[in-house]
């Protein structure tokens, strides 16, 4: 399969943290993949999706909702292809995916610190930075996107994956085919170098 760009940082991503968190919901925040592209979710039977208002105009933006879209799909590709692999056990669920750390506060989620603060009235659906509304709010369910069936199990990376983004993404096969391809040029330019060493030593030798 030839992976699209935003499909190969996610699957970086994976790579770079997976041996250092259990679960996809970490890697998210740890790395901070979401939260770059101001995207958060409050992830429940009913996910409240967070888009940052400063970055998107409205609550229902199509590249963002595709963004999460391909996140949630590719994940279900690599775990159907086994390069990466769920192991049975959940990690407790982090209230906010997409923000490194979130906490309970009174009637409220305290994002970062206090960096933000997400109210309780309308069932969490206000997330306020500065006395401002920051992000528009959105619910989906989990039948119309698993978010949390794919992100917060535990999870292994493949040696497979891990060989995958270290050879830029070329599989076993295209890269045998680049090593062929390159000891064949190899071959020629022996063979012509050869030949016109010869032709040369030819010349010299009737000049002389």
């Amino acid at each position: 399969m030839k992976f699209k760009k935003t499909e190969k940082e996610i699957i970086k991503t994976i790579v770079k943290y997976g041996g250092d968190v259990k679960s996809l919901a970490d890697v998210i925040n740890k790395s901070h993949l979401l939260e770059k592209r101001g995207i958060a979710i409050i992830p429940d039977n009913k996910h409240i999706i967070y888009l940052k208002k400063s970055m998107y105009q409205d609550w229902d933006d199509k590249e963002a909702f595709g963004y999460i879209a391909d996140f949630v799909s590719l994940i279900s590709y690599l775990i159907d292809n086994r390069l990466i692999v769920t192991i049975p056990f959940r990690e407790s669920i982090p209230l906010v995916i997409g923000k490194e750390k979130s906490e309970y506060g009174r009637n409220c989620i305290v994002i970062n610190n206090g960096e933000g603060i997400i109210t309780a009235d309308q069932e969490f659906f206000n997330w306020y930075e500065n006395n401002q509304q920051a992000y528009w709010p959105c619910t989906v369910s989990e039948e119309y996107m698993p978010i949390s069936k794919t992100l917060t199990s535990w999870f292994s990376v493949s040696q497979e994956l891990k060989d995958l983004v270290n050879h830029n993404f070329k599989t076993e096969e295209e890269r045998r085919f680049i090593k062929q391809q390159q000891l064949t040029w190899i071959s020629i330019a022996v063979t012509a170098f050869i030949g016109i060493a010869g032709l040369i030593i030819a010349i010299i030798s009737i000049c002389r």
